[in-house]
């Protein structure tokens, strides 16, 4: 081997030593990085168990841990503070209690690994069991919406649309009863159902315990309740994607106004 080539090969070492160096760096800043990320969000979840915070109550998301590779989009897509994190390159809940259902962790998860679950190990709950038209198996009971297990005010208004399209296509218009049909909450698929009820000329009486938005109204004002759009009856395509407590409410009370409907609120 001559001078020139020797001095060329060891050019080359030195290229390389110094990209692996630099690699290793690269790798040692990120793993670090990583690390105090992961220990941050283990004190927020250490913290949200000691205020009672990190178990679900109701919808909250549920992660396999098999499948999530840690893209952090769940992270990102959900519009509230703290409800999930990453710890040692998975995701994890925080103070899940706070979730409400908006499903944009699901729908931003790339590789399949989040899903909306009520109840835990900890805590199970009791679905009703309905059939595919909604109906329970007391006849002439039907069920929608946050009772049934759906939270997501998106679909809880198509649920309460289907479940009273399924009434009108089995009531008895001849009967002597005082009304076709009784609504009862006026949540998203009570409000719902009670537009389609309109929709179709049924006499209805829609009967809230307390007050108009059922669950929702209970939000704090500015907080992001729906993060996707939906079809309401009697209005069509509702095109709100960060939509606050305050603009959905008031967009029910104004459809509710436009067809002259009233709902019966605080009755038990």
């Amino acid at each position: 081997m001559d001078f020139l080539s020797m001095e060329q090969t060891i050019e080359n070492i030195l290229i390389y030593s110094s990209a692996i160096i630099l690699c290793i760096v690269v790798v040692f800043i990120y793993l670090r990085m990583k690390n105090r990320e992961s220990k941050v969000v283990e004190e927020k979840v250490r913290k949200a168990k000691d205020e009672g915070l990190h178990e679900p109550i109701s919808l909250h998301p549920y992660i396999d841990v098999n499948k999530c590779i840690q893209t952090g989009a769940c992270v990102s897509a959900c519009p509230e503070h703290d409800i999930l994190g990453i710890v040692n390159g998975k995701a994890t809940l925080i103070n899940a209690s706070q979730c409400i259902g908006h499903g944009a962790c699901f729908h931003a998860c790339p590789t399949g690994a989040m899903s909306l679950r009520i109840g835990t190990e900890k805590r199970g709950v009791d679905l009703p069991h309905i059939d595919q038209n909604f109906e329970t198996n007391v006849p002439g009971i039907y069920i929608a919406g946050e009772l049934g297990g759906m939270g997501l005010i998106r679909n809880a208004v198509e649920q309460g649309k289907q479940a009273t399209e399924n009434i009108v296509r089995s009531i008895k218009r001849n009967h002597k009863a005082s009304y076709d049909l009784i609504i009862i909450g006026a949540g998203p698929a009570g409000i719902s159902a009670c537009l389609t009820a309109k929709k179709h000329g049924l006499n209805f009486l829609h009967l809230e315990q307390e007050s108009l938005g059922g669950t929702v109204f209970t939000f704090p004002r500015k907080k992001i309740v729906m993060t996707s759009p939906m079809d309401l009856p009697l209005f069509g395509k509702v095109k709100l994607f960060e939509t606050s407590k305050a603009e959905l409410l008031d967009l029910w009370q104004s459809v509710l106004k436009k067809n002259n409907l009233t709902i019966q609120e605080n009755s038990k």
